[in-house]
Protein backbone atom coordinates (compact mmCIF):
# COMPACT_ATOMS: atom_id res chain seq x y z
CA UNK A 1 0.00 0.00 0.00
CA UNK A 2 2.75 2.27 0.45
CA UNK A 3 3.87 2.76 -3.18
CA UNK A 4 0.33 3.27 -3.87
CA UNK A 5 0.92 5.82 -6.75
CA UNK A 6 -1.69 8.77 -6.89
CA UNK A 7 -1.31 8.83 -10.79
CA UNK A 8 -2.17 5.70 -11.46
CA UNK A 9 -0.81 3.36 -15.07
CA UNK A 10 -4.60 3.15 -15.37
CA UNK A 11 -8.04 3.89 -14.23
CA UNK A 12 -8.45 7.30 -13.00
CA UNK A 13 -7.97 9.63 -9.45
CA UNK A 14 -11.09 10.81 -7.94
CA UNK A 15 -9.41 14.48 -7.89
CA UNK A 16 -9.41 14.44 -11.77
CA UNK A 17 -12.84 14.60 -10.69
CA UNK A 18 -13.19 17.41 -8.64
CA UNK A 19 -12.72 16.08 -5.36
CA UNK A 20 -10.55 18.35 -2.89
CA UNK A 21 -9.62 16.24 -0.21
CA UNK A 22 -8.74 18.86 2.18
CA UNK A 23 -11.50 18.36 5.28
CA UNK A 24 -13.61 20.73 3.57
CA UNK A 25 -16.92 20.36 1.47
CA UNK A 26 -18.49 17.25 0.47
CA UNK A 27 -16.25 15.28 -1.87
CA UNK A 28 -18.96 12.70 -2.10
CA UNK A 29 -20.09 13.82 -5.98
CA UNK A 30 -16.80 13.74 -6.85
CA UNK A 31 -16.19 10.37 -5.74
CA UNK A 32 -19.34 9.00 -6.89
CA UNK A 33 -18.39 10.36 -10.55
CA UNK A 34 -15.22 8.39 -10.37
CA UNK A 35 -17.45 5.20 -9.66
CA UNK A 36 -19.79 5.77 -11.94
CA UNK A 37 -17.19 6.51 -14.70
CA UNK A 38 -16.64 2.77 -15.56
CA UNK A 39 -12.81 3.00 -15.16
CA UNK A 40 -12.04 -0.92 -13.67
CA UNK A 41 -9.62 1.19 -10.76
CA UNK A 42 -10.20 3.99 -9.02
CA UNK A 43 -7.70 6.03 -6.61
CA UNK A 44 -8.01 8.38 -3.83
CA UNK A 45 -4.86 9.65 -3.29
CA UNK A 46 -3.91 11.09 0.37
CA UNK A 47 -5.60 13.71 2.14
CA UNK A 48 -9.06 13.92 4.05
CA UNK A 49 -12.64 13.60 2.28
CA UNK A 50 -15.98 14.69 4.14
CA UNK A 51 -18.24 12.36 2.71
CA UNK A 52 -22.30 13.87 3.02
CA UNK A 53 -23.94 10.92 1.88
CA UNK A 54 -23.51 7.05 0.64
CA UNK A 55 -20.69 6.01 -1.69
CA UNK A 56 -21.95 3.05 -4.00
CA UNK A 57 -19.04 0.78 -6.05
CA UNK A 58 -20.17 -1.01 -9.09
CA UNK A 59 -19.28 -4.25 -10.29
CA UNK A 60 -15.95 -4.88 -11.78
CA UNK A 61 -14.37 -2.26 -9.64
CA UNK A 62 -11.43 -1.94 -7.64
CA UNK A 63 -11.19 0.98 -5.12
CA UNK A 64 -7.72 1.72 -3.52
CA UNK A 65 -7.11 4.28 -1.24
CA UNK A 66 -4.05 5.61 -0.26
CA UNK A 67 -3.04 4.66 3.39
CA UNK A 68 -3.49 8.36 4.51
CA UNK A 69 -6.19 8.79 3.04
CA UNK A 70 -9.35 9.16 5.29
CA UNK A 71 -12.87 9.32 4.33
CA UNK A 72 -15.08 10.46 7.17
CA UNK A 73 -18.64 10.78 7.36
CA UNK A 74 -20.27 14.58 7.10
CA UNK A 75 -21.96 15.40 10.69
CA UNK A 76 -25.57 14.25 10.53
CA UNK A 77 -25.21 11.97 7.95
CA UNK A 78 -27.28 8.98 8.96
CA UNK A 79 -30.58 10.31 7.68
CA UNK A 80 -32.15 6.32 7.02
CA UNK A 81 -31.54 2.84 6.30
CA UNK A 82 -29.89 3.54 2.74
CA UNK A 83 -27.08 5.71 4.29
CA UNK A 84 -23.57 3.90 4.76
CA UNK A 85 -19.98 5.18 3.69
CA UNK A 86 -19.40 2.79 1.60
CA UNK A 87 -22.09 -0.08 0.23
CA UNK A 88 -22.34 -2.06 -3.39
CA UNK A 89 -24.92 -0.13 -6.35
CA UNK A 90 -27.03 -2.83 -6.53
CA UNK A 91 -28.71 -4.80 -3.76
CA UNK A 92 -31.59 -5.81 -5.18
CA UNK A 93 -30.06 -7.26 -9.08
CA UNK A 94 -26.68 -8.19 -7.19
CA UNK A 95 -22.93 -6.95 -7.88
CA UNK A 96 -20.00 -9.01 -8.50
CA UNK A 97 -16.03 -8.60 -8.86
CA UNK A 98 -15.87 -5.39 -6.40
CA UNK A 99 -12.73 -4.79 -4.57
CA UNK A 100 -11.49 -1.60 -2.06
CA UNK A 101 -8.23 -1.72 -0.73
CA UNK A 102 -6.81 0.83 1.65
CA UNK A 103 -7.65 3.86 3.95
CA UNK A 104 -9.18 5.41 6.92
CA UNK A 105 -12.60 5.12 6.94
CA UNK A 106 -14.41 7.18 9.78
CA UNK A 107 -17.81 6.75 10.68
CA UNK A 108 -17.76 10.19 12.85
CA UNK A 109 -19.90 8.95 15.92
CA UNK A 110 -19.27 11.72 17.85
CA UNK A 111 -21.85 13.59 15.57
CA UNK A 112 -24.38 10.94 13.93
CA UNK A 113 -26.89 8.89 16.02
CA UNK A 114 -28.60 5.73 15.01
CA UNK A 115 -32.10 5.65 14.71
CA UNK A 116 -34.67 4.45 16.59
CA UNK A 117 -35.84 0.47 16.30
CA UNK A 118 -38.43 0.76 13.08
CA UNK A 119 -38.64 0.74 9.48
CA UNK A 120 -36.38 3.06 7.58
CA UNK A 121 -34.22 4.57 10.62
CA UNK A 122 -30.49 4.97 10.41
CA UNK A 123 -29.17 1.50 10.57
CA UNK A 124 -25.61 3.31 12.30
CA UNK A 125 -23.64 0.78 9.90
CA UNK A 126 -20.08 2.04 8.62
CA UNK A 127 -19.86 -0.12 5.41
CA UNK A 128 -22.43 -2.58 3.95
CA UNK A 129 -22.61 -5.52 1.54
CA UNK A 130 -26.01 -6.89 0.12
CA UNK A 131 -26.00 -9.59 -2.70
CA UNK A 132 -22.26 -9.36 -3.78
CA UNK A 133 -20.70 -12.27 -5.13
CA UNK A 134 -16.49 -12.14 -5.36
CA UNK A 135 -15.99 -8.93 -2.49
CA UNK A 136 -12.51 -8.50 -1.54
CA UNK A 137 -11.87 -5.74 1.70
CA UNK A 138 -8.12 -5.65 2.32
CA UNK A 139 -5.90 -2.90 4.54
CA UNK A 140 -8.59 -0.83 5.66
CA UNK A 141 -9.00 0.71 8.92
CA UNK A 142 -12.64 0.80 9.90
CA UNK A 143 -13.51 3.29 12.43
CA UNK A 144 -15.68 5.41 15.05
CA UNK A 145 -18.87 3.50 13.80
CA UNK A 146 -21.95 3.96 14.62
CA UNK A 147 -22.44 0.65 15.23
CA UNK A 148 -21.35 -2.67 13.06
CA UNK A 149 -17.85 -1.81 11.36
CA UNK A 150 -18.99 -3.30 8.37
CA UNK A 151 -22.00 -5.97 7.74
CA UNK A 152 -22.77 -8.28 4.79
CA UNK A 153 -25.53 -10.35 4.07
CA UNK A 154 -26.27 -12.68 0.46
CA UNK A 155 -22.31 -12.27 0.25
CA UNK A 156 -20.52 -15.28 -1.36
CA UNK A 157 -16.85 -15.98 -2.43
CA UNK A 158 -15.50 -13.02 -0.53
CA UNK A 159 -12.02 -12.55 1.60
CA UNK A 160 -11.78 -10.13 4.21
CA UNK A 161 -8.18 -9.60 5.48
CA UNK A 162 -5.55 -7.27 7.52
CA UNK A 163 -8.24 -4.75 8.99
CA UNK A 164 -8.31 -2.75 11.75
CA UNK A 165 -10.56 -1.60 14.24
CA UNK A 166 -10.02 1.93 15.94
CA UNK A 167 -12.64 3.48 17.90
CA UNK A 168 -12.05 6.65 20.18
CA UNK A 169 -16.31 6.72 20.87
CA UNK A 170 -17.89 3.28 21.92
CA UNK A 171 -21.24 2.42 21.54
CA UNK A 172 -23.95 -0.78 21.72
CA UNK A 173 -23.56 -3.06 18.93
CA UNK A 174 -20.31 -2.23 17.33
CA UNK A 175 -19.75 -5.25 15.75
CA UNK A 176 -16.11 -6.01 13.59
CA UNK A 177 -17.08 -8.18 10.86
CA UNK A 178 -21.29 -9.18 11.03
CA UNK A 179 -22.40 -11.69 9.01
CA UNK A 180 -26.10 -11.78 8.27
CA UNK A 181 -27.83 -14.36 6.63
CA UNK A 182 -26.58 -16.49 3.13
CA UNK A 183 -23.26 -15.50 3.30
CA UNK A 184 -20.59 -18.32 2.12
CA UNK A 185 -17.11 -19.80 0.97
CA UNK A 186 -15.80 -17.08 2.59
CA UNK A 187 -12.38 -16.12 4.24
CA UNK A 188 -11.90 -13.50 7.03
CA UNK A 189 -7.76 -12.90 8.54
CA UNK A 190 -5.53 -10.95 9.85
CA UNK A 191 -8.39 -8.71 12.09
CA UNK A 192 -6.83 -6.13 14.84
CA UNK A 193 -8.68 -4.43 17.53
CA UNK A 194 -6.85 -1.96 19.15
CA UNK A 195 -7.93 0.12 22.68
CA UNK A 196 -10.17 -0.22 25.01
CA UNK A 197 -13.42 -2.20 24.68
CA UNK A 198 -12.03 -2.02 20.99
CA UNK A 199 -14.82 -3.37 19.14
CA UNK A 200 -17.53 -2.68 21.50
CA UNK A 201 -18.93 -6.27 20.78
CA UNK A 202 -17.76 -8.96 18.26
CA UNK A 203 -14.88 -9.01 16.64
CA UNK A 204 -16.47 -11.37 13.87
CA UNK A 205 -20.16 -12.44 14.29
CA UNK A 206 -21.73 -15.14 12.48
CA UNK A 207 -25.60 -14.33 13.27
CA UNK A 208 -27.85 -16.36 10.98
CA UNK A 209 -30.75 -15.26 12.68
CA UNK A 210 -31.01 -12.16 13.83
CA UNK A 211 -33.29 -9.22 15.81
CA UNK A 212 -34.12 -7.92 11.98
CA UNK A 213 -36.67 -4.90 13.29
CA UNK A 214 -33.21 -3.41 15.28
CA UNK A 215 -31.78 -0.08 13.74
CA UNK A 216 -28.72 -1.81 12.83
CA UNK A 217 -30.06 -4.61 11.51
CA UNK A 218 -32.77 -3.29 8.88
CA UNK A 219 -32.33 -4.21 5.91
CA UNK A 220 -30.17 -7.53 6.84
CA UNK A 221 -31.73 -10.86 5.98
CA UNK A 222 -31.67 -14.34 8.11
CA UNK A 223 -30.64 -17.54 6.33
CA UNK A 224 -27.94 -19.99 6.29
CA UNK A 225 -23.69 -19.36 7.10
CA UNK A 226 -21.40 -21.96 5.63
CA UNK A 227 -17.99 -22.49 4.74
CA UNK A 228 -16.41 -19.66 6.29
CA UNK A 229 -12.58 -19.93 7.22
CA UNK A 230 -11.57 -17.40 10.34
CA UNK A 231 -8.08 -17.37 10.94
CA UNK A 232 -5.71 -14.53 13.25
CA UNK A 233 -8.16 -12.30 15.60
CA UNK A 234 -6.46 -9.97 17.98
CA UNK A 235 -8.22 -7.78 20.38
CA UNK A 236 -6.58 -6.08 23.54
CA UNK A 237 -10.12 -5.86 25.08
CA UNK A 238 -12.80 -6.30 22.66
CA UNK A 239 -16.12 -7.41 24.16
CA UNK A 240 -16.41 -10.60 22.90
CA UNK A 241 -14.21 -12.52 19.68
CA UNK A 242 -17.02 -14.72 17.84
CA UNK A 243 -20.53 -14.69 18.28
CA UNK A 244 -22.12 -17.82 16.16
CA UNK A 245 -26.00 -17.08 16.33
CA UNK A 246 -28.52 -19.75 15.04
CA UNK A 247 -32.31 -20.41 15.57
CA UNK A 248 -33.92 -22.55 12.73
CA UNK A 249 -30.43 -21.22 10.21
CA UNK A 250 -27.76 -23.70 9.84
CA UNK A 251 -24.51 -22.80 10.93
CA UNK A 252 -22.07 -25.07 9.02
CA UNK A 253 -18.51 -26.05 8.48
CA UNK A 254 -17.00 -23.10 9.62
CA UNK A 255 -13.06 -23.39 10.83
CA UNK A 256 -11.47 -20.73 13.10
CA UNK A 257 -7.66 -20.45 14.30
CA UNK A 258 -5.53 -18.52 16.15
CA UNK A 259 -7.51 -16.23 18.31
CA UNK A 260 -5.42 -14.34 20.78
CA UNK A 261 -5.95 -11.14 23.18
CA UNK A 262 -8.43 -9.95 25.62
CA UNK A 263 -12.17 -9.94 25.83
CA UNK A 264 -14.69 -8.74 27.99
CA UNK A 265 -17.25 -10.94 27.93
CA UNK A 266 -16.42 -14.33 25.64
CA UNK A 267 -13.66 -15.87 23.11
CA UNK A 268 -17.32 -17.80 21.83
CA UNK A 269 -20.29 -17.02 22.52
CA UNK A 270 -23.01 -19.59 21.54
CA UNK A 271 -25.88 -18.62 23.84
CA UNK A 272 -28.52 -17.83 21.14
CA UNK A 273 -28.42 -14.56 22.29
CA UNK A 274 -30.42 -15.37 25.32
CA UNK A 275 -28.88 -12.00 27.16
CA UNK A 276 -29.62 -10.05 24.20
CA UNK A 277 -31.67 -6.78 24.49
CA UNK A 278 -33.94 -7.95 21.49
CA UNK A 279 -33.99 -11.67 21.50
CA UNK A 280 -34.51 -13.81 18.40
CA UNK A 281 -36.50 -16.76 19.87
CA UNK A 282 -39.29 -17.10 22.21
CA UNK A 283 -38.04 -19.45 25.54
CA UNK A 284 -41.60 -20.02 26.22
CA UNK A 285 -42.04 -21.34 22.67
CA UNK A 286 -43.14 -25.48 23.21
CA UNK A 287 -40.93 -25.36 19.74
CA UNK A 288 -37.88 -24.85 21.76
CA UNK A 289 -38.24 -27.20 24.57
CA UNK A 290 -35.20 -29.52 23.70
CA UNK A 291 -33.15 -26.07 22.58
CA UNK A 292 -33.12 -24.04 19.77
CA UNK A 293 -29.99 -23.54 16.97
CA UNK A 294 -28.43 -25.58 14.18
CA UNK A 295 -24.74 -25.81 14.27
CA UNK A 296 -22.80 -28.67 12.73
CA UNK A 297 -19.34 -29.40 11.79
CA UNK A 298 -17.38 -26.46 13.31
CA UNK A 299 -13.33 -26.64 14.26
CA UNK A 300 -12.14 -24.33 16.48
CA UNK A 301 -8.56 -24.41 17.20
CA UNK A 302 -5.25 -22.55 18.94
CA UNK A 303 -6.96 -19.92 21.30
CA UNK A 304 -4.56 -17.53 23.47
CA UNK A 305 -6.95 -15.71 25.33
CA UNK A 306 -7.92 -14.24 29.00
CA UNK A 307 -10.37 -12.13 30.47
CA UNK A 308 -9.48 -8.31 30.28
CA UNK A 309 -12.09 -7.21 32.57
CA UNK A 310 -14.07 -8.39 35.42
CA UNK A 311 -17.01 -6.55 34.82
CA UNK A 312 -18.87 -9.84 33.30
CA UNK A 313 -19.03 -13.39 34.96
CA UNK A 314 -20.05 -15.06 31.48
CA UNK A 315 -17.63 -18.33 30.70
CA UNK A 316 -14.62 -17.49 28.13
CA UNK A 317 -16.71 -20.38 26.07
CA UNK A 318 -20.59 -20.23 26.42
CA UNK A 319 -22.36 -23.02 24.51
CA UNK A 320 -25.99 -22.96 24.79
CA UNK A 321 -27.26 -23.80 21.24
CA UNK A 322 -27.73 -27.46 19.66
CA UNK A 323 -25.01 -28.41 17.68
CA UNK A 324 -23.21 -31.82 16.12
CA UNK A 325 -19.43 -32.05 15.35
CA UNK A 326 -18.06 -29.41 17.26
CA UNK A 327 -14.36 -28.99 18.32
CA UNK A 328 -12.08 -26.70 20.10
CA UNK A 329 -8.87 -27.78 20.06
CA UNK A 330 -5.66 -26.14 22.34
CA UNK A 331 -7.16 -23.29 24.39
CA UNK A 332 -5.02 -21.71 26.99
CA UNK A 333 -6.29 -19.49 29.54
CA UNK A 334 -3.71 -16.55 30.41
CA UNK A 335 -3.64 -16.79 34.14
CA UNK A 336 -1.18 -14.09 34.69
CA UNK A 337 -3.01 -11.47 33.20
CA UNK A 338 -6.35 -13.01 33.49
CA UNK A 339 -8.43 -9.75 34.98
CA UNK A 340 -11.49 -12.46 36.24
CA UNK A 341 -10.30 -15.78 37.36
CA UNK A 342 -13.11 -16.55 39.08
CA UNK A 343 -15.68 -16.65 35.59
CA UNK A 344 -15.75 -19.80 34.17
CA UNK A 345 -13.90 -20.82 31.15
CA UNK A 346 -16.57 -22.79 29.86
CA UNK A 347 -20.32 -23.63 30.20
CA UNK A 348 -22.30 -26.07 28.28
CA UNK A 349 -26.17 -26.86 28.79
CA UNK A 350 -29.53 -26.50 27.13
CA UNK A 351 -28.35 -29.80 24.96
CA UNK A 352 -30.39 -32.27 24.26
CA UNK A 353 -28.93 -35.74 24.59
CA UNK A 354 -24.82 -34.46 23.91
CA UNK A 355 -22.33 -36.56 24.33
CA UNK A 356 -19.02 -34.20 25.82
CA UNK A 357 -15.51 -34.96 25.69
CA UNK A 358 -13.07 -32.48 27.24
CA UNK A 359 -9.11 -34.14 27.19
CA UNK A 360 -5.92 -32.35 28.60
CA UNK A 361 -7.74 -31.79 32.15
CA UNK A 362 -5.04 -31.35 35.11
CA UNK A 363 -6.17 -32.71 38.51
CA UNK A 364 -7.55 -29.32 40.05
CA UNK A 365 -9.79 -28.92 37.43
CA UNK A 366 -11.81 -32.19 37.80
CA UNK A 367 -14.56 -31.68 39.41
CA UNK A 368 -16.15 -34.16 41.02
CA UNK A 369 -19.99 -33.74 40.70
CA UNK A 370 -19.18 -33.66 36.95
CA UNK A 371 -19.03 -37.33 37.05
CA UNK A 372 -22.12 -37.84 38.57
CA UNK A 373 -24.20 -40.16 36.42
CA UNK A 374 -22.69 -40.64 32.91
CA UNK A 375 -19.21 -39.18 33.66
CA UNK A 376 -16.16 -41.03 33.00
CA UNK A 377 -12.84 -40.05 34.02
CA UNK A 378 -9.60 -41.43 32.57
CA UNK A 379 -6.38 -41.17 32.46
CA UNK A 380 -4.50 -40.08 29.10
CA UNK A 381 -1.18 -41.03 27.97
CA UNK A 382 1.08 -37.89 27.86
CA UNK A 383 4.76 -36.23 27.91
CA UNK A 384 2.92 -33.63 30.22
CA UNK A 385 4.67 -33.04 33.68
CA UNK A 386 1.54 -33.49 35.18
CA UNK A 387 -1.18 -35.94 34.85
CA UNK A 388 -4.05 -35.51 32.27
CA UNK A 389 -6.94 -36.58 32.06
CA UNK A 390 -10.14 -37.08 29.65
CA UNK A 391 -13.06 -36.60 30.86
CA UNK A 392 -16.67 -37.71 28.86
CA UNK A 393 -20.15 -37.37 29.70
CA UNK A 394 -23.75 -37.62 28.26
CA UNK A 395 -25.21 -34.26 28.77
CA UNK A 396 -29.74 -34.44 29.08
CA UNK A 397 -31.32 -31.17 28.90
CA UNK A 398 -31.39 -30.35 32.40
CA UNK A 399 -28.15 -30.46 32.98
CA UNK A 400 -24.80 -28.38 32.52
CA UNK A 401 -21.47 -29.07 32.25
CA UNK A 402 -18.72 -26.12 33.48
CA UNK A 403 -14.90 -26.49 33.75
CA UNK A 404 -14.07 -23.76 36.17
CA UNK A 405 -10.81 -22.39 35.16
CA UNK A 406 -7.83 -23.16 33.24
CA UNK A 407 -7.59 -24.58 29.55
CA UNK A 408 -7.68 -27.80 27.69
CA UNK A 409 -6.09 -29.66 24.73
CA UNK A 410 -9.73 -30.67 23.18
CA UNK A 411 -13.42 -30.27 23.78
CA UNK A 412 -15.83 -31.89 21.38
CA UNK A 413 -19.19 -32.28 21.40
CA UNK A 414 -21.60 -34.28 19.50
CA UNK A 415 -25.55 -35.27 19.57
CA UNK A 416 -25.82 -38.41 21.51
CA UNK A 417 -27.35 -41.51 19.77
CA UNK A 418 -30.69 -43.69 21.68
Amino acid sequence: MENLSEHPVYGVSVKNFGARGDGGGDDAPSIQKALDSGSPLVVVPGGCYRIGRTLRIHSGTRLHVHPRATLVQADGFGRDHTCFLLTNSDHERGNCDITIEGGIWDGNNRNNQRGPDQPGAYTGVLTCFFNVKRLTLRDLQLSNPVSYYTRFSRVSNFLVEHIRFRTMELRPNQDGIHLGGECQDGIIRHIDGRGTGTPGDDVVALNADDANQRAQNLGKVNGFIRRIHIHDLYAEDCHTFVRILSAPSPISQIEIENVHGGCQVCALNLDAARGCLVPVFDEQDPRYANGIGTISDIRIRDLRIHKSSAKADKPLLDILTRMRNFTVEDLIRDHRIDAHPAAPTMRMGMLPNTDLVLEGLTPDQIDPEQLIGSGRLTRMESTHPAPLYRMQRRLAFDETSRLMHGGFQRLHVSEGCG
